[in-house]
């Protein structure tokens, strides 16, 4: 037998054999340890969550306590499986003919249900119970659930079902009423961070810290992807350091893309289109970019939002204080958009500039920029370019500060003409009643940036909208009057005179 026939790949290697070994799952290893030590123990159950957090795993887990025997022979079901007996061998080998693992993806059909029911009704061969073990059990097809109802509410005594999907909405009421529902959380960063750590010092490799801790943050808190890419890193290398996972993987170097993040805030085209280019030259994916700089924009408004401060090594402790939150949020709505508009054309790279520049443009740089930032420095932007002159908080207070800016034509635009639909910070999205012939949404937002020194987007849209300003302030007036002629007052005016008209102003 060759090398290649015995190798186990890190996923396989490391799997769990006690409950205590789940990583990241906690409450739920308890949980089901007690119902093993209590004999609570249900005919089914369903492990919901998304890839691999331990779903398979822990049906294992459940089928190895169930039919354990202990190392003498002569032990019964367990919390805490001995792992050397023939049952718990079999079973870690998939070789246990009571352990029937099946992969509903390829068995959808009430046939397949069929034939699995029918080998139902006989005793177990070699261990204690029957156990099923039905993955990503919402592919099955709506008879094949009609044909397992009956048999999930009174299986037979020796036969228990243990069902695992990522789709728990597709699965059917009537399946789920009859399982013990588990759903299994992402594992944190921090705990993965500490499980390859530690799968990397059995292993003998030594590793940096942040290097570890990038696999972890790829893995979005799976356990197997991030094994999986773990062992594509590691192969022929002593040490396994970030740079080496940057290369290996195609990421995309963190100082670049923090480097072309402060040019957009600082309105360097120039800069930002040059460093978009390199990157795309050393095979950067246009979508990856743009999906990296939305991370940024993830990390910049979270901290701001905690008012808390970056790393020391971050390109942005410097000016971290002069960015605004408003400014950020737009950024990342333009450039989440952007994701969506590079995936639609085969002009993906030339795409990828037009919305760099549009975050720029959206910011009122118009190209002018400021300072270039270098890799080890960050930019020197004017802290006073990002606050705000002064501060509108609705629509309303927009017509009026264009009322005292004496703007009438675009205040009286905004108060008759226009319905608003959204408003946020930055955003105005309008239903105008009249067209815009002469490029009034233009000024509007032009007139904004300069009035707030905050960039504004201002669109028109054919959603319905709210009335008018001035609709709305008609009709709180004919409510009012309507209301007043109605009062008891001018009732009894009306009887005092009769014939008289009242008039309510």
């Amino acid at each position: 037998m060759s090398i290649q026939d015995n190798y186990k790949v890190l996923a396989r290697r490391t799997r769990p054999l006690r409950f205590s070994e789940l990583i990241g799952q906690e409450s739920l290893s308890n949980t089901i340890k007690n119902a093993l030590s209590s004999g609570r123990i249900a005919h089914s159950f369903i492990f919901t969550g998304t890839r691999g957090v331990g779903k398979t795993t822990t049906a294992r887990l459940i089928a190895l306590a169930l039919n354990c025997v202990g190392k003498d022979g002569k032990g019964g079901i367990t919390s805490e499986p001995c792992g050397v007996c023939s049952q718990c061998i079999s079973i870690q080998e998939e070789r246990h003919v009571d352990v029937i693992e099946v992969d509903a993806a390829t068995r959808t059909g009430v046939d397949d249900v069929r034939q699995l029911m029918e080998g139902m009704s006989y005793k177990p061969v070699m261990g204690r119970f029957k156990v099923y073990i039905i993955d990503e059990v919402h592919m099955l097809s709506k008879s094949a659930f009609n044909a397992l109802l009956k048999t999930l509410e009174e299986p037979p005594a020796h036969v228990k079902f243990i069902f695992a999907t990522t789709e728990i909405r597709k699965v059917p009421l009537t399946i789920l009423s009859r399982c013990q529902r588990y759903d299994l959380k992402r594992v944190s960063i921090e705990t993965l961070s500490k499980h390859f750590a530690r799968i990397l010092t059995e292993e003998g490799t030594s590793f940096d810290r942040d290097a570890v801790e990038k696999i972890a943050y790829l893995a979005n808190g799976s356990v197997r992807d991030g094994l999986s890419l773990l062992e594509q890193v590691i192969q022929g290398q002593e040490r396994l350091t970030l740079k080496h996972i940057e290369g290996t993987l195609g990421l995309l170097d963190k100082k670049d893309v923090e480097i072309l993040y402060l040019h957009i805030l600082s309105g360097n085209a120039k800069q930002a289109l040059e460093i978009a280019s390199k990157l795309y030259e050393s095979h950067a994916d246009p979508v990856q970019i743009i999906e990296d700089l939305l991370s940024v924009s993830h990390q910049l408004s979270t901290l701001i939002t905690l008012g808390q401060k970056p790393s020391n090594d971050s390109s942005f402790s410097k000016d971290f204080d002069g960015i605004s939150l408003d400014t950020v949020l737009l950024i990342w709505t333009i450039l989440l958009k952007g994701i969506e508009e590079v995936k639609m054309t085969s002009l993906s790279f030339e795409t990828l500039e037009i919305i760099l520049i549009r975050a720029i443009y959206i910011q009122g740089f118009q190209g002018k920029g400021v300072k270039a930032p270098t890799k080890n420095e960050s930019v020197e932007n004017s802290k006073g370019a990002f606050q705000n002159k002064y501060t509108v908080q609705s629509f309303e207070e927009v017509v009026a500060l264009f009322k005292k800016k004496k703007e009438p034509i675009l205040a009286s635009y905004l108060k008759h003409d226009v319905g608003l639909i959204r408003f946020a910070p930055g955003y105005i999205e309008l239903n105008a009643t009249k067209k815009d012939s002469h490029g009034l949404r233009g000024q509007i937002s032009s007139l904004l940036k300069e009035y707030t020194q905050t960039p504004w987007e201002v669109v028109f849209s054919s959603q319905s909208g709210a009335l008018s300003i001035a609709d709305q302030k008609e009709q709180q007036d004919k409510e009012k009057r309507e209301k007043a002629l109605e009062s008891d007052a001018a009732q009894a005016a009306t009887k005092l005179f009769p014939g008289a008209k009242i008039t309510v102003k």
